[in-house]
């Protein structure tokens, strides 16, 4: 359980995010990953916490991976992002929205949202890590990922 104020996703899971986006074929020369916050300064306060686990850049396949919040409602289809994740409280569709327009992985912690198709990939870190990919959500959004990831990945 992760103590009050912490960001729905850890550090540890920011870094496997970032190492996922490079194996991505092709993968992103490094750049920013949106993150989600819906109407609620609690959904933005997450979202504020999750930008921060990129502080500094974190290394990916691509180049140096950074993070930015932005308002479910300003995202539009997700042009100028590599990736979306969703923050608690975000709307996921949105997310799926910009994969599919712009071949961009959208992220979260919710499996039930992966299963559901309204994101490509869950990521969670605790007991151990755990990559839940949606194939008919990739394949929707035109992604694919290398042989590599794909033996480490739950697809469903």
């Amino acid at each position: 359980m992760r103590p009050a104020g912490a960001a729905s996703l850890s550090a540890k899971d920011a870094l496997i995010i970032a190492k996922a986006l490079g194996f991505l074929e092709p993968a992103p020369a490094g750049g920013t990953v949106a993150v989600l916050f819906g109407p609620d300064a609690a959904s933005k306060a997450d979202a504020e916490a999750i930008a921060a686990l990129f502080a500094g850049g974190l290394s990916s396949g691509g180049g140096t991976i950074t993070a930015k919040p932005v308002d479910a409602a300003t995202l539009g289809d997700g042009a100028g992002f590599i990736a979306v994740i969703v923050a608690t409280g975000a709307p996921a569709d949105a997310a799926m929205k910009a994969s599919r327009s712009h071949k961009i992985l959208s992220i979260t912690a919710s499996v039930a949202d992966v299963q559901a198709a309204h994101c490509v990939m869950a990521v969670q870190t605790d007991p151990e890590v755990d990559l839940t990919v949606n194939r008919s959500a990739a394949q929707e959004a035109g992604l694919r990922f290398a042989a590599a990831l794909a033996m480490l990945i739950h697809e469903i």
